[in-house]
């Protein structure tokens, strides 16, 4: 077993001490009037905010947006002022474009958030409110556990953003914490089955030369960042579309050199149709699922979660391919291809 698998397993441990400190890490801001959350990240940090911003808006009843730092331009910020809030998120706590970002945000009278991976973090300078990640050691490159502690972070915040405007009630509230607390006992059966599909399928998938990603609306960040961790540890060309992006343009790609990894939530009415027609040109066609499959590429996570939150199951099993296809391929998916590239690019302030 690798650090990136390690650190899989130790996600719900991880995951359990985050929601016993969300009291006290969210009591002062959950206090303050709010009208509009920008969240702004790199990387799987904007993924996380991606992912979560709709849910978000349904539980804090608040506008809530992700975009990239390079994005947050001063003309965007006109209009703002201090009923903004504004998350910088990095998973390192030190990048250089999210804490610029913040600043123009902060010299335009909004209120500033960090999340980060650890306590001191270099982006916590600027902040009001400092609503620390508690990741636990995370030292491998690809960063696995650390996206599901800050899509949990930023769901408590609006969870307890909700209870305190009154969007939600306190019974909402505690019947959403008891959810979560049911998929932290679920994951680790989900992680099992992620593990069996991917032993059945990695001597196949090894051998890819590129993958697609596809994914419904409602997993659209899952469905980037899922991309992103197997390009980051596999070293080949893979990308992620939403569904209804994937149909504008980017199936004429498809060959008999492609693999297809779906997402399905059950929200797809079209995704078996997809299957079909891509097996035309195409055997490598896998999908990901909650419902137990039978079928050697199709795997059914087979565990029973509350769906408005399944976010916390789906990316198991991609995460688990970056960490094991490598392997398999003889080099190990923990260390970055250059450990020295953010020094050498200046674009962090510490190499992590």
């Amino acid at each position: 077993m690798n650090s990136i698998q390690q650190y899989i397993q130790e996600t719900p441990k991880q995951l359990t001490k985050l929601m016993a400190g969300a009291d006290d890490l969210f009591k002062k801001i959950s206090q303050v009037a709010i009208k509009r959350i920008i969240i702004t990240g790199s990387g799987t940090s904007y993924h996380s905010g991606l992912e979560m911003a709709e849910v978000m808006r349904q539980k804090s009843g608040l506008a809530v947006e992700a975009i990239y730092p390079f994005m947050l331009t001063n003309e965007f910020l006109n209009n703002v002022g201090a009923d903004t809030l504004v998350i910088g998120i990095s998973q390192g706590g030190s990048s250089f474009t999210t804490y610029e970002a913040m600043g123009r945000a902060k010299e335009k009278g909004c209120l500033i958030a960090t999340m980060a991976g650890e306590e001191n973090a270099y982006i916590d300078g600027l902040a009001d409110y400092v609503l620390t990640v508690n990741i636990g050691e995370e030292t491998a490159g690809a960063k696995t556990k650390g996206y599901y502690a800050t899509k949990l972070n930023l769901l408590l915040l609006a969870e307890y953003l909700g209870l305190a405007s009154g969007h939600i009630s306190k019974a909402t509230f505690d019947q959403d914490l008891q959810s979560i607390e049911k998929i932290l006992v679920e994951f680790p059966k989900a992680y099992q089955s992620a593990e069996k599909w991917l032993d059945e399928n990695k001597a196949k998938l090894a051998k890819a030369k590129e993958i697609r990603i596809v994914g419904p609306a409602n997993l659209y960040g899952d469905t980037l960042e899922s991309a992103l961790k197997i390009l980051e540890t596999c070293r080949i060309p893979v990308t992620g579309y939403e569904f209804d992006e994937f149909i504008h343009g980017i199936y004429n790609a498809i060959n008999e050199d492609s693999t297809v990894i779906f997402f399905d939530d059950g929200s797809e009415p079209r995704l078996q149709r997809m299957v079909e027609v891509l097996g035309e040109w195409t055997n490598e066609l896998y999908v990901v699922g909650m419902e137990k499959s039978d079928k050697q590429q199709q795997l059914g996570y087979a565990v029973d979660v509350d769906k408005q939150f399944e976010t916390f199951i789906y990316p198991i099993a991609l995460q688990l391919v970056a960490a094991v296809l490598p392997v398999v391929n003889g080099y190990d998916p923990s260390s970055p291809k250059d450990p020295q590239f953010h020094m050498k690019l200046q674009s962090k302030k510490f190499n992590h």
